[in-house]
């Protein structure tokens, strides 16, 4: 679990080394890259980091906010009532 620490007023938190690195953000020494992240509020308590290669595509266009909008979906019924309720 990451702690929430505070530079200039703003909330800081790591990204684990191991993501990183499994997603091609180190440089050949081993250490975080000059990337560019977007963070989206996507509701109470809950934040959307994502790595920046230019444009930044809709919240609705991205692949994994699709598969669990579509999972919620088949977890509910026409009613929009959660299975087994």
């Amino acid at each position: 679990m990451q702690k929430l620490q505070n530079r200039n007023g703003s909330g800081v938190v790591t990204v684990p080394k191991n993501f990183l690195d499994r997603d091609g953000l180190l440089d050949e020494d081993g250490e975080p890259d000059e990337s560019h992240l977007t963070v989206d509020r996507l509701g109470e308590r809950a934040y959307f980091v994502r790595v920046c290669d230019g444009d930044i595509p809709e919240l609705h266009e991205c692949e994994v906010i699709q598969r669990v909008a579509a999972e919620r979906m088949l977890e509910e019924d026409v009613f929009g009532r959660r299975q087994g309720e």
